[in-house]
């Protein structure tokens, strides 16, 4: 038989050695748990760093030379007021020169560092009538009287040059052709390039401009013509927006709302040019594209008793290649 003092001896050890070793597995366990702690701190603050590593998307800045070349059918019509050494008479109602023609409106641009650009102009115009006047007056040599039977025809033609320069763009990084960027991340496409993006322009430019008209009597048999033509240098502005459809419309990728004009004169017989246009350009890929617009080319011609005072003007459509 078993000795109780032995017995309650062994329980009481067993007890106490309870008592003591409670105490040690929970500090085993609450030295495994900091570490347990210290891993998911540590996987936290590498994933965190992990997110802060990764760079904003910087802007695209576009350095590189493109040309672009826009060739389009102008419905033109002639509107101006015209005399050879006697009455003023209404090149579009007196002679009845007011039909819209096919014409042929053609630019050539070079741009770089997206805020530079020379571009190259020209375009070319005819018409012609036969009408039963209803005025009376001499046009040159022709005695025109009420119910002569007139065949009349007009021509014009321009080619020119504008450098231009894009003074101000606050929605891009570099808002300044001389200064420095400054990174706006809120507008910024998936290309790299602004989402929105408006420019304040100068323009230069030069035209030369010339005209030819003749008005012939078939009733009286008897014709007179004039031709003239002038080179004038002149100034303007423009305003463009850009709109970057790359992450809205699969088949677009940019669409440029464009309007500017200007003025210039040689300061000789009063003979001056007026410039307008305003047109909508949308690039369906990065090299083509189609352009929709009007146009407006006003200009003073005289000379040796020929005058001719207002121009040509219509909608026109066209293509845009770039290179």
């Amino acid at each position: 038989m078993s000795n109780p003092c032995a017995i309650a001896l062994a329980s009481a050890a067993a007890i106490v050695g309870g008592a003591f070793a409670a105490p040690h597995a929970h500090a085993q366990q609450d030295a495994q748990a900091p570490q347990v702690g210290s891993a998911q701190s540590a996987a936290f603050k590498s994933d965190v760093t992990t997110m802060n590593s990764v760079p904003l998307l910087a802007p695209k800045e576009d350095s590189a030379l493109h040309i672009d070349f826009a060739p389009a059918v102008w419905a033109a019509r002639v509107r101006a007021d015209s005399s050879l050494g006697g009455p003023t008479f209404s090149v579009d109602g007196d002679l009845g020169l007011n039909g819209y023609e096919a014409a042929f409106n053609g630019e050539l641009a070079f741009s770089w560092d997206e805020f530079w650009r020379v571009q190259l102009t020209g375009w070319t115009f005819s018409t012609d009538a036969s009408i039963t006047s209803t005025v009376a007056g001499a046009f040159g040599s022709v005695n025109i009287a009420v119910g002569d039977r007139l065949s009349n025809s007009f021509a014009a033609a321009s080619a020119g040059g504008e450098f231009n320069v894009s003074l101000w763009r606050p929605f891009s990084a570099r808002q300044f052709p001389w200064g420095g960027s400054t990174p706006q991340p809120g507008n910024i496409a998936s290309d790299g390039r602004p989402i929105v993006d408006f420019g304040i322009q100068a323009i230069g430019a030069v035209r030369w401009y010339s005209a030819s008209m003749t008005v012939s009597d078939l009733t009286a048999g008897t014709s007179s013509s004039w031709s003239l033509d002038a080179v004038m240098p002149g100034i303007g502005g423009g305003l463009e927006f850009d709109f970057n459809m790359v992450d809205r419309v699969s088949w677009l990728r940019t669409v440029r709302f464009e309007a500017a004009g200007g003025t210039g004169s040689n300061f000789t017989n009063g003979q001056y040019f007026i410039f307008a246009r305003v047109g909508l350009r949308a690039m369906f890929t990065e090299q083509f594209g189609g352009e929709f617009g009007y146009r407006l080319e006003n200009f003073n011609l005289s000379s040796n008793g020929a005058s001719f005072d207002g121009g040509v003007q219509g909608l026109y459509v066209g293509i845009d290649v770039r290179f």
